[in-house]
C-alpha cells in the first residue's frame, strides 16, 4: 500500500481544509513531519489510519475528532487516494459528530458515514459505501487489518518500544495480533474439549455399569429367598450367580405349570360331556315351544291364504279393467276439450266485426258437423284477405295525416323562428348603435390621452413637492437654528480670545522683568542695567502661550462651524424655494394655486394645502386610468361593431329563408289533408263508420283459431268414443269368464304387487318352520333326554378353579423367564461396559495428555499456539539483527529466550540481547534510551519484513515513525538514519516525527506543521529548512 493524497478539512486541530500529496515526498523516499509540541503532527497519522480503517492510531477516542476550531456547520472529512498493487483507490470518511439543526436550536446527532472508490481513468466507481463494507474491502486491499496496521506500518508515538520491552504474555498479545495463529489455539483447545469428552464418556460409561447393576438387584428381588441379601451386586461374578439362581427357580415353576394343565385336562373333559347333555336338551324345549306357537297362529294364516288366492285370480282382470278406464278417462277429456274450444269461438265470433254469413250462422251452442264447419272457415279466410288489403289503404292515409299535422308543427315553429329573429333583429341593431358611440367616445379618450398623461405627471410632482415642504422647512429652521447657535459660540470663543490677550499684553512687562538677568542685554531696550524691572500683579492672570493657543484654536473651530452652518442654511432656503416654485408651477387649471406670500416659513414663502394636492393628483391619475382603459378598448369596440354588422346580414337572410319555409309548409300541409280524407272516405264505404281495418284483422285471428281448433278436436272426439265403447264391451266378455260379478268386485279383490309377494313369502315360511319343526322333534338325537337341564354350574366352577390355578403357574413361569432373560441381557451388557470403559479410560488419559502439553499446562510449559508465535518471533529477530548488527556496530544481538515462567506463566516469548563485548546474555530492560530505539527499530523493521514475507499478496511500501531519534547521539543517529536510506533504495517510502535537528539537516524533504489561535495546517515543504 503506497498513500498518494491526504485531505482533512474540521478534524482535529485541522479546521481549515488541508491538502497532503505524498507524491511529491515519495521522489525523496524520505521526509521528515516537523513542527513545534502539539501542534498536530501526530494526528496526520491518526487521520490517515481513520481513512482506512475509522479508527486512530494512539489512544484518542472516534468520538471526539471534530475540530474544536471549525464554525458550526462544518463537516469533518478525512480522505486517502492510495495504490494497492496496480489500481489506485479513494477512501472518504466522516466521524460520528454533532451538528446544529436546520431547524430550531440545538444540535442533532451525526453518524459517521464512509465510501470507497475505485479510479479508473478520472472516473470513481463506487465499491463499499457502508463503514463496515469499506474497513473490510480496505483491509482485503491492504492485507492488514487496523491492529497490524499500527505496528507494521506506523509505529505511534509511546508504543514505539512496546514489542521489545513487553513482558512474554503482552508480547504474545502483540503477536497475535499481527500473525493469525487463531488456528493453533482452537485446536489446543479443541483437544481439551476431546478430552473433556473422553473423561465424561468414561463417567458416563461407569455410571452406566451402576444403572445395570441396579436393575439386575431389582429384577433379582422378587425372587429373594429370605436368607438371600438385599443387596446390589457389585461386580461381574455377583451379577453370574444371580443368573444361576434364577435359573433353579425358572425350572421349579415350569414342574408347578406341568401338574396344573394335567388337572384342566381333566376337568375341561367333564364339562365338555355337561355342555353337550345340556344343549340337546335345550333345542329340544326350545322346538317344541316354537311348535305350539306356530299352531296358534294357523287360522289367521289360512285368512291371509285365500286372500291371496282372490287376488291372484283379479290380477288377470287388471288389463281390461285399466284400458276400459283409460278410454272413459280420455273420452271425457276430448268432451272437456271440445267444450271449451265451443266457448272461445262463441267469445271470438261476439268481438269479431264485418264477419261473412256463413260465420255468423254457423250453430255453435253445440257440436256443429264438419261440412258446415268447413264452410265457416272458408268464408272467414276470404274476408281476411279483403280486409288485409284495405290495411294498406288505411296506412296511407294516416300518413297523409301526420303529414298534414307535421306541416301544421312546422308552421308554427317558423312563424315562432320568423318572431324570434325579428326581435333579435331589432336587438342587434340597438347593440351596434350603442357599440358605434363606445367606438366614438373611445376614439375621444385615445386622442386626449397624451394631455392627460402630462396633467397627471405634473399633478403627481405637484404633490410630491408639497408632500416635502412641511420637512424642508423644518430642516431650514434647524439649519437657521444651528448657524445662530455657531456664531453666538464663535462671538463667545473671539470674547475670551481677546480677553486672554489682553491680560498677556498687561503681563508682558513683568514676565519680561522676570528673565532679565544683569549684564544681559534688555530684549526690548538693549541695555544691560536693569535698575527698576517691572513687578508682576498677583491678582491678574497672566496666560501662558498654551493656554492662548487653544483659545485661539477654539476660535478657529468656532468660526469654521459658524461658516458651515451658514452655508447650510443658504442650502436649505434654496432647496426650500425651488421646492415651493414646485408646488406652485401649473396648477391644474380650475385648480386655485392656494399659495400664500406670506406664513411662517423663513423664506417668506407660501404653498398649497398636501390634502389638496394629493386629492387633484389622484383625480388627474384615475382621469389617466379611465382614458388609458378606452383607448386600449378601441379595437376592440371596432372589432364588435363590426361583429354587430355582421350578425345583422345573418340575421337579415335567416328572416328571408324563414319567409320561404312558411309557403313551403302551408302548400304541404293542404295537399296532405286532401289526400286522408279521400282514403278515409273509401274506407268508410267499404267497412263502415269508424272501423279500422287492422281491428277488424285483429278480430278475425282469435275466431279462425278457434275454428281451427274445433275442426282438428271434432275427429279426435269421435275417435275416443269409439274406443271407449270397443273396451267396454270386451270388459264385459272377461268378467263373464270369472269368479267376480262386474268391474267394481274384481277391482275391491286386487292388491299391490308386493304386498301379495309378503303375503305369499311368509305363508311359505310359516309352511316351512312347521315342517322343520316336527321333523327336529322326531330326531334320534333328541330322544331319551332327562325332564330335568343337567347341573353346568357345578361343573363350570371346577373347571375355572382348574384353568385359573394353570394360568397362575403360567405366569409364574413367564414371569420368571422374562426375570431370566432380562437379568441374562443386564449380564452381558454389564460384560461389555467393563471392556468398554477400560479403553474409555485409556483413552480419555491420552487426549488429557496431548492437550495438557498443546495448552502449555505441562513440561516444558509452552502452548502450541505460543510455539507456532515464538517461530514467528525468532524469524523477526532473524531479520531485525541484520540492521541491529549494522546499527550498533556488530555489539548487540536479540536472541529468543525460552526460559520456564513463574506463578503458572507460560515460557516461550522472552527476548534477550547478547552483548558482543562481554559475551553474555541480558535482559533488554538493562539497554540505555539511544541502545533501546536502536533495538526497538531494528525489531519494528523485523516485524514489518515478517509480515510483508509471511502474509501472501501483502506488499508494504510505506513507514511512518513518531519520534525516538532524540536519544540517540551523532553516531548513532547516522547510523540508524544509513538503515533507514537502505530501506528507501528498496522502493520504501519512509515519514519520520522528530525535532531532532540534525535530522531536518539531512532530510531534504518533508511536511511543516503550524498552529496559531484558528486551528493548524500542514503543507508540503521542499526541504525540511524551509
Amino acid at each position: 500500500m503506497r498513500p498518494h493524497q491526504l485531505t482533512i478539512e474540521a478534524f482535529g486541530p485541522y479546521a481549515d481544509p488541508v491538502r497532503i500529496a505524498f507524491d511529491a515526498l515519495s521522489r525523496e523516499g524520505l521526509f521528515l513531519i516537523h513542527g513545534r509540541t502539539g501542534a498536530g503532527k501526530t494526528f496526520l497519522l491518526d487521520a490517515l489510519c481513520f481513512a482506512l480503517y475509522g479508527e486512530v492510531s494512539g489512544d484518542r477516542n472516534v468520538k471526539g475528532l471534530r475540530s474544536d476550531h471549525a464554525p458550526p456547520g462544518a463537516v469533518p472529512r478525512v480522505g486517502l487516494e492510495f495504490s494497492s498493487g496496480e489500481a489506485r483507490y479513494r477512501v472518504e470518511r466522516s466521524p460520528a459528530h454533532s451538528a446544529p439543526r436546520s431547524r430550531g436550536g440545538g444540535t442533532t446527532e451525526k453518524a459517521a458515514q464512509a465510501v470507497l472508490f475505485r479510479l479508473r481513468g478520472g472516473e470513481r466507481e463506487a465499491i463499499a459505501s457502508r463503514t463496515t463494507e469499506v474497513t473490510r474491502e480496505v483491509e482485503g486491499l491492504i492485507g492488514l487489518n487496523a491492529s497490524q496496521f499500527r505496528q507494521v506500518i506506523l509505529l505511534p508515538q509511546g508504543k514505539f518500544a512496546e514489542v521489545l520491552r513487553a513482558k512474554a504474555d503482552e508480547r504474545e498479545t502483540l503477536l497475535r495480533t499481527l500473525f493469525d495463529t487463531g488456528l493453533f489455539e482452537r485446536a489446543a483447545f479443541w483437544l481439551e474439549e476431546q478430552a473433556k469428552a473422553a473423561r465424561l464418556q468414561a463417567l458416563s460409561t461407569t455410571r452406566g455399569q451402576e444403572v445395570l447393576r441396579q436393575q439386575a438387584a431389582r429384577e433379582w428381588n422378587p425372587w429373594r429367598g429370605p436368607e438371600d441379601p438385599d443387596t446390589v451386586p457389585a461386580d461381574q461374578a455377583e451379577l453370574d450367580r444371580l443368573e444361576e439362581r434364577l435359573g433353579t427357580v425358572v425350572a421349579a415353576a415350569s414342574a408347578r405349570l406341568a401338574e396344573a394343565t394335567r388337572a384342566l385336562t381333566v376337568a375341561e373333559q367333564a364339562r365338555q360331556a355337561t355342555l353337550a347333555l345340556a344343549d340337546r336338551w335345550t333345542r329340544r324345549a326350545t322346538a317344541l315351544a316354537r311348535l305350539r306357537e306356530q299352531e296358534s297362529k294357523a287360522e289367521v294364516v289360512e285368512t291371509y291364504r285365500e286372500r291371496w288366492r282372490r287376488a291372484e285370480r283379479a290380477e288377470a282382470l287388471r288389463p281390461s279393467l285399466e284400458a276400459e278406464r283409460a278410454a272413459r278417462q280420455a273420452l271425457a277429456v276430448e268432451v272437456e276439450r271440445v267444450g271449451g274450444l265451443l266457448r272461445q269461438a262463441i267469445q271470438a265470433r261476439q268481438a269479431a266485426r264485418a264477419l261473412p254469413p256463413a260465420v255468423s250462422s254457423l250453430p255453435l251452442n253445440s257440436l256443429p258437423g264438419p261440412e258446415a264447419l268447413n264452410d265457416a272457415t272458408s268464408a272467414l279466410a276470404a274476408r281476411r284477405a279483403e280486409v288485409s288489403a284495405l290495411v294498406s289503404q288505411a296506412e296511407e292515409g294516416a300518413r297523409a295525416r301526420a303529414r298534414e299535422r307535421q306541416a301544421r308543427e312546422e308552421l308554427q315553429r317558423l312563424e315562432g323562428v320568423r318572431a324570434r329573429a325579428e326581435e333579435a333583429l331589432n336587438t342587434r341593431r340597438q347593440e351596434r348603435q350603442a357599440s358605434e358611440a363606445a367606438v366614438a367616445k373611445a376614439r375621444t379618450a385615445r386622442d386626449q390621452l397624451d394631455g392627460l398623461r402630462r396633467a397627471a405627471e405634473e399633478a403627481r410632482r405637484q404633490a410630491v413637492a408639497v408632500a416635502a415642504l412641511p420637512a424642508l422647512r423644518d430642516k431650514t429652521s434647524a439649519a437657521i437654528a444651528a448657524r445662530n447657535q455657531a456664531e453666538a459660540k464663535r462671538n463667545q470663543a473671539s470674547a475670551a480670545l481677546l480677553t486672554l490677550r489682553h491680560q498677556q499684553i498687561s503681563g508682558m512687562a513683568s514676565r519680561l522683568a522676570e528673565g532679565l538677568i544683569e549684564g544681559t542685554p534688555c530684549p526690548v531696550c538693549g541695555s544691560s542695567q536693569h535698575p527698576a524691572p517691572a513687578l508682576a500683579d498677583a491678582g491678574r492672570p497672566n496666560p501662558d502661550e498654551a493656554t492662548l493657543q487653544a483659545a485661539e484654536t477654539a476660535v478657529s473651530a468656532a468660526t469654521r462651524e459658524a461658516q458651515q452652518a451658514a452655508a447650510a442654511v443658504a442650502a436649505a432656503e434654496a432647496e426650500l424655494k425651488a421646492m415651493v416654485e414646485k408646488a406652485r408651477a401649473q396648477p391644474a387649471e380650475g385648480d386655485p394655486a392656494a399659495l400664500d406670500p406670506g406664513g411662517s416659513d423663513p423664506a417668506g414663502l407660501g404653498a398649497p394645502d398636501p390634502a389638496e394636492a394629493r386629492a387633484r393628483a389622484d383625480e388627474a391619475a384615475a382621469a389617466l386610468g379611465q382614458a388609458q382603459a378606452a383607448a386600449g378598448a378601441v379595437e376592440a369596440l371596432e372589432g364588435a361593431l363590426l361583429a354587430h354588422d355582421q350578425a345583422l346580414r345573418q340575421l337579415t337572410e335567416q328572416q328571408r329563408e324563414t319567409e320561404t319555409a312558411l309557403a313551403l309548409s302551408r302548400e304541404a300541409g293542404l295537399d296532405a289533408g286532401a289526400r286522408a280524407r279521400a282514403l278515409e272516405a273509401e274506407l268508410t264505404g267499404a267497412l263502415g263508420e269508424g272501423v279500422e281495418p287492422r281491428a277488424v284483422l285483429t278480430g278475425f285471428a282469435p275466431l279462425e283459431g278457434a275454428l281451427n281448433a274445433l275442426a282438428a278436436s271434432l275427429q279426435s272426439h269421435n275417435q275416443a268414443l269409439s274406443r271407449q265403447e270397443a273396451c267396454a264391451a270386451r270388459l264385459a266378455q272377461d268378467l263373464a269368464a270369472s269368479v267376480f260379478a262386474d268391474g267394481e268386485e274384481a277391482t275391491a279383490a286386487m292388491a299391490e304387487e308386493g304386498l301379495r309377494k309378503r303375503w305369499a313369502e311368509r305363508i311359505a315360511a310359516y309352511d316351512k318352520e312347521v315342517s322343520e319343526l316336527r321333523g327336529m322333534l322326531g330326531a334320534e338325537d333328541l330322544a331319551d333326554l332327562p325332564d330335568d337341564c343337567p347341573d353346568i354350574v357345578g361343573v363350570e366352577t371346577v373347571w375355572r378353579a382348574a384353568d385359573t390355578a394353570r394360568l397362575a403357574a403360567l405366569e409364574r413361569l413367564s414371569q420368571a423367564r422374562g426375570s431370566l432373560e432380562d437379568l441374562a441381557r443386564l449380564a452381558a451388557e454389564h460384560r461389555q461396559g467393563d471392556t468398554l470403559l477400560a479403553q474409555q479410560r485409556e483413552e480419555a488419559q491420552r487426549l488429557s495428555g496431548v492437550a495438557e502439553r498443546c495448552l502449555g499446562k505441562s513440561p516444558p510449559y509452552i502452548s502450541l499456539q505460543r510455539w507456532v508465535l515464538a517461530a514467528y518471533l525468532e524469524e523477526i529477530c532473524g531479520h531485525a539483527n541484520l540492521r541491529l548488527d549494522l546499527m550498533t556496530s556488530g555489539r548487540y544481538q536479540l536472541r529468543l529466550s525460552d526460559e520456564g515462567g513463574r506463578g503458572g506463566r507460560q515460557a516461550g516469548l522472552g527476548l534477550k540481547v547478547l552483548d558482543a563485548y562481554t559475551g553474555e546474555e541480558r535482559e533488554v530492560n538493562s539497554l540505555s534510551g539511544g541502545e533501546t530505539f536502536q533495538a526497538s527499530l531494528a525489531l519494528a523493521l523485523g516485524v514489518a519484513d515478517t509480515v510483508e514475507a509471511r502474509s501472501g499478496g501483502v506488499h508494504l511500501e510505506t513507514l511512518f515513525i513518531d519520534e525516538g531519534f532524540g536519544t540517540l547521539d551523532p553516531d548513532n543517529l547516522q547510523l540508524a538514519m544509513d538503515e533507514l536510506d537502505r530501506l528507501r533504495e528498496g522502493g520504501r517510502m519512509i515519514g519520520i516525527i522528530s525535532h531532532v535537528g540534525a535530522l531536518k539537516e539531512r532530510i531534504q524533504a518533508g511536511i511543516e506543521v503550524r498552529a496559531n489561535e484558528r486551528g493548524s495546517t500542514a503543507r508540503v515543504v521542499r526541504t525540511a529548512m524551509e
